[in-house]
């Protein structure tokens, strides 16, 4: 790796050189990944797309979209440009959006998926997943300083204007190069575990959830994930299946996954004393199992951890990594080292940064990695003699290690860590009939923050009704988790400037207050809001079903999904039935159990054996005896001459014979590598032998399990729930390199003719991003119709369409415009 020497611009300049991975994506439906070079060249193309679009150095891009590799590419792009990158939570508000952009008058913005396409009139709007990877891109790098500006991260609400903290590359280089030379001292090392994977749950709007993803990753050539969402079981089933090393995450995330871990493993909450490494690991094998065997640390940031939690996962025999640090502080003030760890310490402070104790306990900082102040701003108080005084309480031990003790300023840290500040919350409670006054405080427990609301009505308010209409205009992480009413007619002040004695008032909190459970609108009606996308203008009622709203199976995975996202857990398909209500859907997604255990799909049949089974089977066995009854033509050959990787072949359906005709009609390089579907309600005796006889269960079984070996097919869902696993199973095929085969008609016609095709295909076209190569089949049906038992000789024609390629979410369109493609060929 090549020394950092000027500007972050000699860390981008070493990925153009390697192959290595390092970043991907699994988006819910599919995994996909990236190499260095590849990052380096879309960086380069975006940077290219930025000028054309009018922008020049020192201009301000908005970054507001969700974790993923598109949004790591924005960000150099925004470097190799010349221009100053401006993170935007992607869970903030327009208004907070607003908000910055009146600030710092931003060129373009980059939105996500998950946020609003074009959020400001007048300022051009890159959607993340228009920005592609190519082959060859290259730029001139636009020269830089070690003082100009990187970016700016607003840490503030919408609430009032925001506050943002400038970042020089002179900033992050007093971070990262003592990291780097730390490596260079443990790279041989490091050699045997790499490479290192990183799955980073921080938000990369945060600056050590970039430091995390963007810059210290490719100083040991490591691999990067992001994942959507933060549903346990998703994480515990990317961090096994991809190979994990590393979770990166705020100390919220590690609580969750402990909760998750001990509803699969009780054994774990078994506590070791005295006992080696080599036992303890042996001990708790099932979970190390669980996660998998390559899985080994967690790097915790933006919030205080709690000791407990820390020493839960230690017992486990991972090793948890803390540090300290601040967005004013690029961001890292100490780090626990990973070999010379000290519990309940957030570590040493790096090489040129100085810390110090005042006399009233605060934390003070000095160093390079120090902003010199606030975008728009004039000097800050913050900033005393050179000193960042943080406003956090904490202690120096002999041997230079740094322990938070609390915080000597007003701010909440949330447990997501992001930062909370009471005025811009008692100013939307001020302002609401009934309110006289409003405190904000942080309600702490288990060494968590939750914001809390201590209130002074007048006699008619209710103190429910003034949570809720606060919230509605609060960003979520500023939302009132918990209210309190004070018992008398003013809350308690100085003398004199008539400040807030909020220590007072936490205190009265604490000590265990009459409080209320503060129903929190957005997150508590999470379903209402979901389905309200889905209702058009249908009103929504308890009593509602999804019948009466007319939604699809493929609105209910759509929906399964948005549930799982805001809930953070995983919510079971077969609870959104059409017959269920809205009151006992919203009952299932508020119920703790786990839900029922998905059906299993084959992976068996991609193993090596099943694999060279069918090298052999299908052209000396199985295809040879269709061709004798199937005498096969095929057209539009040509279509599939640059056609490579996986792609899905959608076909017209007349016969239980299509799929080794098609399978026959295909050149040699696309028919090893084919995985069709099959309908699982075909194979329903299979799924559910409780219903049926056993002579029926075991000739559905037999034929699954010969479908499953010798054609590599797959259970695919018509009717019944399982839509949203079979989603994520085409899409780990796809990410390893498998095309599909799907008969959209979802049955075998009567007379060869082509009926609707269901909007599943488009979905799958759309989710996966992935071509899709129209096929029709014509003739198949007087082989072997669907009321015979056995096959005629007869003729058949396939015939092959151009690859279509779809961006667009309509899935019933994009079905339709299939199903055309395959009726014109």
């Amino acid at each position: 790796m090549r020394p950092l020497r000027e500007s972050l611009l000699d860390l981008f300049s070493t990925f153009e050189s390697s192959d290595a991975t390092f970043l991907a994506y699994d988006d819910g439906f599919r995994y996909r990944a990236y190499s260095y070079r590849q990052l380096s060249q879309a960086a380069h193309a975006l940077a290219q797309r930025f000028s054309t679009m009018g922008a020049r150095p020192g201009d301000k891009i908005l970054l507001w979209a969700e974790n993923r590799p598109e949004w790591v590419a924005a960000l150099w792009a925004a470097m190799v440009s010349g221009m100053i990158a401006v993170p935007i939570d992607y869970r903030s508000s327009p208004a907070m959006v607003l908000a910055v952009q009146r600030s710092v008058a931003a060129k373009l913005i980059v939105t996500g998926d998950e946020t609003p396409q074009n959020p400001l009139p007048g300022v051009p709007a890159i959607p993340a997943a228009t920005i592609l990877f190519p082959e060859r891109a290259q730029t001139p790098l636009h020269p830089v300083s070690k003082d100009d500006i990187v970016e700016i991260i607003f840490t503030s609400g919408a609430t009032s204007e925001p506050k943002g903290v400038t970042i020089t590359h002179r900033n992050v280089l007093a971070n990262l190069i003592p990291i780097q030379r730390e490596i260079a001292r443990y790279s041989r090392y490091s050699k045997p575990f790499r490479p290192i994977r990183f799955l980073n749950l921080l938000p990369l709007s945060h600056l050590f959830g970039q430091t995390m993803a963007t810059f210290i990753p490719p100083m040991i050539e490591g691999t990067v994930a992001f994942i959507r969402g933060y549903n346990p079981e998703d994480i515990v089933r990317m961090v096994h299946t991809r190979r994990i090393s590393v979770i990166v995450s705020v100390p919220r995330i590690l609580e969750v996954l402990r909760e998750h871990i001990l509803r699969l493993v009780p054994e774990a909450a078994h506590r070791l004393t005295g006992v080696s490494w080599p036992r303890r690991w042996w001990h708790f094998r099932r979970v190390h199992r669980l996660l998998g065997w390559k899985f080994w640390a967690f790097v915790v940031g933006a919030a205080p951890l709690d000791p407990a939690l820390e020493g839960f996962w230690s017992n486990l025999g991972y090793v948890v990594i803390q540090g300290y640090g601040l967005t004013e502080t690029a961001p890292v003030v100490t780090v626990n080292h990973p070999f010379h760890r000290r519990a309940g310490s957030v570590g040493k402070p790096l090489s040129g940064v100085e810390v110090k104790i005042a006399p009233d306990g605060e934390i003070l900082v000095r160093g390079e990695n120090v902003t010199s102040g606030y975008y728009g701003m004039g000097p800050s108080e913050a900033f005393e003699e050179g000193w960042l005084h943080t406003g956090d309480i904490g202690s120096l031990d002999a041997d230079g290690r740094l322990t938070i003790l609390g915080r000597k300023k007003e701010m909440i840290v949330t447990p997501e860590g992001l930062n909370v500040f009471p005025e811009d919350i008692e100013k939307v409670l001020n302002s609401l009939p009934g309110v006289r006054e409003s405190a904000v405080v942080a309600e702490r427990t288990d060494s968590r923050e939750r914001v809390h609301a201590v209130l002074v009505l007048a006699p008619d308010a209710s103190a429910e009704q003034v949570v809720n209409a606060a919230n509605l205009s609060l960003e979520d992480h500023q939302k009132i988790r918990g209210v309190s009413v004070w018992p008398g007619q003013e809350l308690p002040r100085t003398e004199g400037t008539a400040k807030l004695k909020r220590h007072a008032i936490q205190q009265w909190v604490s000590s265990g207050a009459d409080k209320l459970p503060a129903t929190v609108a957005a997150k508590s009606d999470a379903l209402t809001e979901v389905l309200k996308r889905y209702a058009g203008n249908r009103s929504i009622t308890p009593e509602t079903t999804l019948d009466d709203l007319g939604l699809s199976s493929l609105d209910r995975v759509e929906i399964v999904l948005e549930l799982e996202t805001k809930l953070n857990r995983s919510f079971d398909e077969g609870a959104l039935a059409t017959k269920s209500t809205v009151a006992e859907i919203r009952a299932a997604s508020e119920a703790s159990a786990p839900p029922p255990e998905p059906f299993a799909f084959p992976e068996w049949n991609r193993s090596v054996f099943a694999r060279a089974l069918r090298r052999v089977a299908l052209p000396f066995w199985l295809l040879p005896m269709a061709r004798i009854f199937a005498w096969i033509s095929v057209r539009g050959k040509e279509n599939l001459a640059e056609v490579d990787g996986p792609v899905i072949f959608a076909a017209n359906h007349q016969s239980h014979f299509d799929t080794p005709i098609l399978l026959t009609a295909l050149p040699a390089r696309h028919r090893y590598r084919v995985a069709p579907a099959m309908s699982k309600e075909f194979f329903r005796a299979h799924f559910y032998p409780q219903e049926f006889p056993a002579g029926a269960v075991f000739a559905r079984r037999l034929e699954y399990y010969l479908a499953a070996l010798f054609f590599n097919a797959f259970p695919f869902p018509q009717r019944e729930s399982g839509t949203r696993q079979t989603m994520r199973y085409t899409g780990e095929l796809t990410s390893d390199g498998w095309s599909i085969l799907i008969f959209p008609e979802g049955k075998r016609t009567e007379e060869g003719e082509i009926t609707r095709f269901f909007p599943g295909v488009g979905m799958l076209a759309s989710r996966l991003h992935v071509p899709v190569v129209p096929v029709r089949i014509d003739g198949a049906h007087t082989i072997l119709h669907r009321s015979h038992r056995f096959p005629r000789p007869g003729k058949v024609t396939v015939t092959f369409g151009a690859p279509m390629h779809f961006d667009e979410t309509d899935f019933a369109a994009i079905a339709r415009k299939i199903e055309e493609a395959v009726r014109v060929l």
